[in-house]
């Protein structure tokens, strides 16, 4: 069992007899290869270290490779059980389904958002997916296509056609992201279609935390339609410059400007790298270490994040007893609206606003500030230190207030 797991393809070209046959390495210490016997087989460092040029392994494919993936081979496949070879039934390589990411602006937004897939588990022959807050599943009815339901149709096993968002095409195998053809979601007692849900195999929205260097190139970044870059695609900030992008050495990087062929690596233009490469995996799925770029030096920072979900907090409240308590009180988060690149807060019965400043900071501003549509940093009230994408509950640091006509600290404002 050490051989179960995912497993991605390397990113340098085949080492095997067989031309233009990968190989495929799990991140550990097990391979797939096409050995010289034409097989597919899984073996470990030895095979490694001669390069794949054997035969050498404990699991291996009883029918020659012929220039068929793993996946796709057929047939039984034998594993080493002492000094013999047996064959095993219950050996299964399979194409692990890609997460998925779900838009649906107009309606039915609990849908929104990432779905996973579900580790060994099918209905009606097809793949299920689950959102990340565990809420709804993206699954394939009875009537072969693709829906989005509740625990109404995880109770029936998902053998139904329950839930409230559905592809009115049938997909004959064809995974939601692929499908060509309209998405309906339930309005009131009925459905209808909606152009605007989208299903993709790409975030179209990302989100940067970068605390401690950096700042700017923290927050929204939305997904560039038909923008790739190196065959990756490219997220812009939502009310910047910063884009994402992938790098020429296959890990992404956070880039000022659009990214050109030769230009990118230019440290200049280079404001965060992650260390890891991607291997097609999207910006917040890698899990190696981010870096900010510190002069000419890059600087490992384990608070770098970038995720396909903001926890933006619904409501905050402001206490700010020793001065300015016209700010204090409840703070509601304004959907779908934001101040250069982060969530806006309106004050509940007051005249108030949370938001982020062009200056980096969080500050809490009035009309004033509303009539420059927040391009500016006017408040009576600010964070000390630039946020770098956390919210105003999560910066640390004393916050400062309007007395007068300074700024003094005072410890006794507090947002929760």
């Amino acid at each position: 069992v050490f051989c179960l797991g995912t497993w991605l393809i390397q990113p340098w070209d085949a080492l095997g007899h067989m031309p233009g046959v990968p190989e495929i390495n799990l991140r550990g210490k097990s391979f797939i290869y096409c050995g010289t016997n034409g097989s597919w087989i899984i073996g470990g460092t030895d095979a490694k270290e001669r390069k794949f040029k054997c035969p050498r392994g404990v699991m291996y494919s009883k029918r020659a490779s012929g220039g068929i993936m793993p996946d796709k081979i057929g047939g039984a496949w034998l594993r080493l059980a002492g000094d013999k070879f047996l064959e095993d039934s219950a050996i299964v390589v399979s194409v692990k389904p890609s997460p998925l990411y779900v838009q649906s602006p107009n309606g039915q937004q609990r849908c929104a958002g990432e779905f996973v897939p579900l580790a060994d588990k099918m209905a009606n022959g097809q793949p299920v997916w689950e959102h990340i807050d565990g809420k709804c599943w993206l699954y394939s009815g009875i009537n072969g296509m693709w829906i989005i339901g509740g625990t109404d149709a995880q109770a029936k096993n998902f053998n139904c056609t329950r839930g409230v968002i559905y592809c009115k095409t049938p997909h004959n195998g064809e995974m939601p992201n692929k499908m060509v053809g309209s998405w309906l979601r339930l309005d009131g007692a009925s459905f209808r279609e909606d152009a605007a849900i989208f299903v993709s195999n790409k975030p179209a929205c990302l989100h940067i935390v970068s605390p401690n260097g950096q700042q700017k190139c923290a927050g929204e970044y939305l997904l560039v339609a038909d923008g790739r870059f190196r065959d990756q695609p490219v997220w812009k900030q939502r009310k910047g410059d910063f884009r994402i992008c992938s790098s020429k050495n296959g890990t992404w990087m956070v880039v000022a400007g659009t990214p050109q062929e030769g230009d990118v690596e230019d440290a200049s233009l280079v404001a965060l790298r992650c260390a890891q490469p991607h291997f097609g995996f999207m910006p917040d799925k890698v899990t190696g270490m981010w870096s900010w770029q510190n002069g000419d030096s890059l600087e490992q920072d384990a608070d770098i994040r970038i995720t396909s979900t903001s926890a933006k907090p619904a409501k905050l409240h402001v206490a700010t007893p020793t001065g300015q308590q016209k700010c204090g009180g409840e703070y509601v988060l304004v959907a779908g609206e934001s101040a250069n690149n982060h969530p806006l807060w309106k004050q509940m019965g007051g005249k108030s606003w949370l938001y982020s400043g062009t200056n980096g900071l969080w500050i809490i501003g009035s009309s004033g500030a509303q009539k420059k549509n927040f391009e500016c940093s006017r408040g009576v009230i600010y964070s000390a230190t630039p946020h770098g994408g956390k919210m105003p509950n999560q910066v640390g640091g004393t916050w400062l207030r309007l007395e007068a006509e300074r700024f003094v600290e005072d410890s006794s404002i507090a947002i929760r």
